[in-house]
């Protein structure tokens, strides 16, 4: 039996007099496209939100490869292997490809520099994974 990558369980997150979600479990497969298709208030973004560390749940937990995270952060999901992409993406058309992907997780060189480089490499295994390498370049503007 293979462990997700990802995994959801018993997870509740209430604000205030409102149940955005009671004792989920989902899991996200290596190899499988899972979507979430609900009514408006579902509580699909607040998944979403748990699952990218933006929210905490009030109950259960979020697994990665089998193992309990906190994600505290949207940094910590990253650093965790998760990123979410909302359905209405915001896409800066000033920045490149590149900048765009990693937007909240641009490395620098020295204090100040960013590390173009590390960029560009980590941005083209991206392209290459989702087969849009012929398409995309790190280096090329958004609004063109």
């Amino acid at each position: 039996m293979t462990v997700p990558v990802v995994s959801v369980e018993g997870v509740s997150k209430r604000f205030g007099a409102v149940q955005a979600l009671r004792d989920v479990s989902v899991a996200f497969n290596v190899g499988e496209i899972t979507a979430l298709i609900g009514e408006n208030g579902a509580g699909k973004s607040t998944l979403m939100r748990v699952l990218e560390g933006e929210h905490r749940p009030d109950s259960g937990r979020v697994l990665v490869d089998g193992q309990p995270v906190q994600l505290s952060s949207p940094r910590a999901a990253h650093g965790s292997g998760i990123r979410v992409i909302h359905q209405e993406p915001e896409i800066i058309p000033e920045l490149t490809v590149a900048e765009n992907i990693f937007i909240g997780d641009i490395k620098a060189r020295g204090a100040i520099f960013l590390d173009r480089a590390d960029l560009e490499r980590r941005s083209l295994d991206l392209l290459r994974t989702f087969g849009v390498v012929d398409v995309l370049s790190p280096g090329q503007r958004c609004h063109g």
